[in-house]
């Protein structure tokens, strides 16, 4: 059996003790070993008995091994530091020589860097490159089907959530996954229509458009189809308009794809968007409350539609259409039933859910055929749908001066959701995307679908889990998908005319029960986080009672202004050191840890800049409870007090004997001797131990002047704030200081230096010390006010501290009466 016992490596010169050891002030010339110590046993027995233990309760408890280490060195301030170790210097290159760096590694030609510009333009060629067809296809095959039965009827149902024609609905299905798979650097999303953008989409074409989205007069097949009122100026279509908000959209992300300013929606936190997406979700549903019911009610757009569309909903209540209603609430019944019973079990089977959505719409086009509902029940219905695909046309362009920030606002909300749900996907299957690329290819889509009489597009929530939970491995999902697509608009399109649009009501109303079940976790977020509980309400209450679009800018806004408020009011934290330790800590949340007398330790947690430079200057004047200004205010009382006692005794003093007058002189000499200045920074040499100097923020009456002994026996017996020497500012959290947070610095430093306190920077990172230099810093101020750590300041100001006291017994001193 080996022997283990406890080994102790050292690079010491003289032997000492492993254990604490107080890391005070070592005196010049005497150095202490540097010891390391682990703790090994004898044999495995014995290290396990060390490492499990019972605690009080007599339970079983695992405790880690924690080993132990003991330092020596010298203390550093930063010059001297840096000048011991000194770095490499930065090189510096003119603008010249950084754009010829830029070129020579960004543009120049080769077979390499374009085959790296293709696989980053077309991310498909590299997942083709690495496809594995016997394990791959399958899945994607089923995936595909499985989600072509979800598009069909949501493309028409968002189609009417997007004020057109529900056929649009299926040309952005087939068209949008059809781009995105060349394009695109997900493999999972599902590109098509999605309920908020269609909603936001909405706005636009419900103001411009004027003429009717369905043809509201008997067709040639003689059903009846209802329609929307016009609300718009009648010179553009519904899908002109859609068409053309969609393509200005689609600049947007294309500009903002090829100036690679994907990062922008890192600005917009998933509170934000999920309260953003919940509050539009009340839109969507609103939006279909009156298919449900069956009412031909007035459309509103703007402020407090919402409000105004319920109020026109309850005045029209009572002409509720029966069959509309009744229908629509066998098809939430069933779609909630199959979604919340069957889905599980049908996916043990064949991988795939329920198809319900499709089985009503086929059964409910076949019972309005059969039954005639659109004469009959005077039912709205889906109407005349077009054969083939729809011929290239660039949209009307002239309407965008209108609808810049509409479709900004889209660009921005589809785009987030698309690379949201992109980046859930690529962190469960361990694969990564580009925010720049997805931007790009989403503009892509939307342009190429805008030219075909589409909409636009984003990845669809419902649509996406189920692709990914049916066994989607890449985007060959979505060929499959358009596939079948496809071959419903070439020869099954004219099959769906008759179907009644409170089945797709019916259809989007369930598909929004995954947006409700996210109020479920709004408790959850005010115990963890009140400022972003504060985010996601702010953001869903706009959305809701005043608009979409409006929710999601002041959304933005209100996040930016959460963010602006910590930085500009962030934690101030007065730090303790914990006992024979290196180790400083918050008194507010340690206990153990406590203050060193005359020496206060400010860590300020932010970085200093305009903001809040003068927050961080007034904390530290609250922290250390003196204010400058009121101090040096004070002093110069006290002196006028002393000024005026001389005149008054040596007026006198011609009364008086010789000896009476020496004495008179020698007080007044003694209280007036600047040589002692120096080794009593805050002039203590000068007040009794017994005033208490805590209120110097105050204002004071009456001063008096007395005569004490000149031989003071010991220091006082306790040191209040008023008798802070050091002010030790822990610099390590500032990222960044700009040129208004360096003249704060420097002021804050004189200031305090007028009443004697010396402020130290501690923990200074490189760029704020290059900026300290740049500024001029440090030809008012030495660099020797840097030190290396907290702790290498505090040996400093213990040290300094302890040779004053030595002083302080040998002076005399003045009493102030308060």
């Amino acid at each position: 059996m080996s022997q283990l016992g406890k080994v102790a490596v050292s690079n010491a010169i003289t032997a000492s003790e492993t254990g604490n050891i107080n890391p005070g002030f070592v005196p010049d010339g005497e150095k202490k070993s540097c010891v390391f110590t682990v703790d090994i046993f004898d044999n495995k027995q014995e290290l396990q008995s060390a490492m499990n233990s019972n605690d009080q309760n007599g339970n079983f408890e695992k405790k880690r091994l924690r080993p132990r280490y003991v330092t020596d060195r010298s203390t550093y301030t930063q010059p001297e530091f840096d000048s011991d170790f000194a770095g490499v210097p930065a090189t510096k290159h003119t603008f010249k020589e950084q754009a010829g760096m830029f070129a020579r590694e960004n543009v120049y030609c080769s077979w390499r860097r374009l085959g790296s510009l293709l696989m980053t333009v077309l991310p498909f060629l590299g997942i083709m490159r690495r496809y594995r067809v016997r394990e791959y296809l399958l899945n994607d095959i089923m995936a595909g089907i499985t989600v072509a039965i979800m598009q069909i009827p949501q493309g028409m149902g968002y189609a009417m959530l997007a004020a057109v024609p529900p056929v649009y609905g299926l040309y952005v299905s087939f068209f949008g996954p059809l781009v995105y798979f060349f394009f695109g650097t997900s493999r999972h999303v599902s590109i098509g229509t999605f309920a908020v953008v269609s909603l936001m989409l909405a706005g636009s074409v419900d103001r411009l458009s004027g003429v009717e989205t369905v043809a509201s007069q008997v067709n040639n097949t003689g059903i009846f189809t209802a329609t929307e009122p016009s609300v718009g100026s009648g010179k553009y279509s519904a899908i002109e308009v859609a068409s053309s908000v969609t393509l200005l959209a689609a600049l947007f992300q294309l500009g903002m794809g090829v100036l690679r300013l994907g990062s922008l929606s890192s600005y917009l936190s998933d509170q934000l968007v999920v309260g953003f997406i919940t509050g539009a979700s009340i839109h969507v549903f609103t939006s279909q409350v009156k298919r449900v019911l069956g009412l031909d009610i007035q459309s509103f757009s703007g402020l407090f539609k919402i409000v105004y569309t319920y109020i026109e909903i309850f005045k029209h209540i009572a002409e509720t259409n029966i069959a509309s209603l009744v229908i629509s609430l066998i098809c939430i019944v069933l779609l909630v039933l199959s979604k919340q019973f069957l889905d599980d079990k049908f996916k043990k089977l064949v991988r795939t859910p329920v198809p319900m959505e499709l089985l009503l719409v086929i059964s409910g086009t076949s019972l309005s055929y059969v039954f005639n509902f659109g004469a009959k029940y005077d039912l709205e219905i889906v109407g005349e749908i077009p054969t083939g695909l729809p011929p290239p046309s660039l949209p009307p362009i002239d309407i965008w001066v209108t609808v810049v920030s509409d479709a900004f606002a889209i660009a921005i909300v589809a785009f987030t959701i698309n690379l949201s749900l992109g980046k859930i996907f690529a962190k469960k299957h361990n694969y990564e995307i580009n925010s720049n690329q997805e931007m790009f290819a989403l503009g892509i889509v939307n342009a190429v679908t805008s030219c075909f009489s589409g909409f636009i597009s984003s990845a669809s929530l419902s649509r996406s889990l189920v692709q990914e939970g049916a066994g989607c491995k890449t985007q060959i999902t979505s060929l499959v998908s358009c596939s079948i697509l496809l071959f419903v608009l070439l020869f099954l399109g004219p099959l769906f005319e008759y179907l009644p649009n409170c089945v797709l009501a019916a259809i989007i109303v369930v598909a929004l029960k995954g947006m409700f079940m996210q109020y479920k976790q709004l408790p959850k977020l005010f115990r963890h986080s009140k400022t972003d509980f504060g985010i996601w309400v702010v953001t869903w209450a706009s959305t809701v009672f005043l608009d979409v679009t409006y929710g999601l800018g002041i959304g933005v806004g209100f996040s930016l202004l959460t963010i602006i408020w910590r930085t500009n009011h962030p934690q101030v934290a007065v730090m303790g050191r914990l006992e024979d330790t290196n180790i400083y800590k918050d008194i507010s949340i340690y206990q153990p840890v406590f203050e060193l007398p005359c020496i206060k330790i400010v860590r300020f947690e932010a970085s200093l800049y305009f903001a809040n430079a003068e927050y961080f200057r007034n904390m530290l004047y609250a922290v250390s409870e003196v204010t400058p200004t009121k101090l040096k205010r004070l002093r110069l009382r006290v002196e006028e007090k002393l000024k005026k006692k001389k005149d008054s005794e040596c007026t006198n003093g011609s009364q008086h004997s010789i000896e009476s007058h020496n004495s008179c002189s020698s007080r007044v000499s003694a209280s007036s001797d600047e040589s002692l200045e120096p080794q009593d920074p805050l002039g203590l040499s000068n007040y009794d131990s017994s005033v208490d100097l805590s209120g110097l923020g105050h204002d004071y009456v009456d001063i008096e002047v007395t005569e004490t002994s000149a031989d003071i026996e010991k220091p006082p017996a306790s040191v209040t704030d008023a008798d802070l020497k050091f002010m030790i500012i822990d610099c390590s959290m500032f990222s960044y200081v700009d040129i208004t947070g360096v003249q704060t610095l420097a002021q804050i430093i004189k200031e305090y230096d007028e009443v004697d306190i010396k402020v130290i920077l501690v923990s200074c990172r490189h760029n704020v010390r290059a900026m300290l230099q740049q500024s001029g810093f440090y030809k008012t101020l030495s660099a020797d006010r840097l030190f290396l750590t907290v702790h290498d300041a505090v040996l400093f100001a213990v040290q300094s501290t302890s040779k004053h006291l030595l002083e302080y017994e040998k002076t005399s001193s003045i009493v102030v009466h308060f």
